[in-house]
């Protein structure tokens, strides 16, 4: 029998991507491209420095327009990639891809108001198990974070709590005596209610 390996064999490639660490790189991702200028004056209004008189500085930010195009690139597949080919800063492919995952802001607020009538409408089910039932929770909440809307834990609780069938009604009022539901971990409420689950 073939012994199992813990981890996953590393392919043949020569390389690994670059660590994204952050390092000013968003700030190109979000605005675009680095350009040193020459101060405006009086007489002369602000325009692009000469590549012979950039600082050390000036030619670290100008390479960090490279490296995070590249390392943009590097995450992308093939599908992926095609679609970002003719970008020629790492801002456009980042709103490029943004617009085609996302949406436009307005297809976005479409997109949250789906995910908000979800989350109001989820349900457990009789023959469902808490697991099963905070598994679709989940992704909905996880939809919507992805979206920038969140719920907080107090939110959270509440539904989960009104998402549980009526057998349970005796359980929900339980814990909303017992419990201060404003500051009740999601991960405690869960426990106890798989617990009960197991009766």
């Amino acid at each position: 029998m073939a012994e199992q390996t813990k981890f996953i064999a590393e392919g043949g490639l020569s390389h690994r991507p670059p660590l994204f660490n952050g390092n000013n790189m968003w700030s190109i991702i979000e605005t675009g491209n680095f350009t040193p200028m020459i101060a405006p004056t009086d007489t002369a209004p602000a325009a692009p420095k000469p590549q012979a008189s950039w600082t050390p500085e000036e030619k670290n930010q100008v390479l960090l327009n490279s490296k995070a195009q590249f390392i943009l690139s590097c995450a992308l597949s093939r599908e992926e990639y095609d679609r970002i080919e003719e970008c020629s800063t790492a801002k456009e492919i980042w709103d490029k891809l943004e617009i085609h995952h996302e949406g436009t802001s307005h297809v976005k607020e479409e997109r949250i108001d789906m995910g908000v009538r979800k989350f109001e409408t989820v349900e457990m089910q009789e023959d469902e198990t808490i697991d099963e039932m905070l598994s679709k929770f989940t992704i909905i909440i996880n939809e919507l974070r992805s979206l920038g809307k969140t719920y907080s834990p107090h939110e959270r609780i509440r539904k989960l709590l009104r998402c549980l069938p009526k057998v349970w009604r005796p359980m929900v009022t339980a814990i909303t005596q017992a419990k201060d539901l404003t500051s009740l971990p999601v991960e405690e409420l869960v426990g106890s209610l798989r617990a009960h689950e197991c009766i």
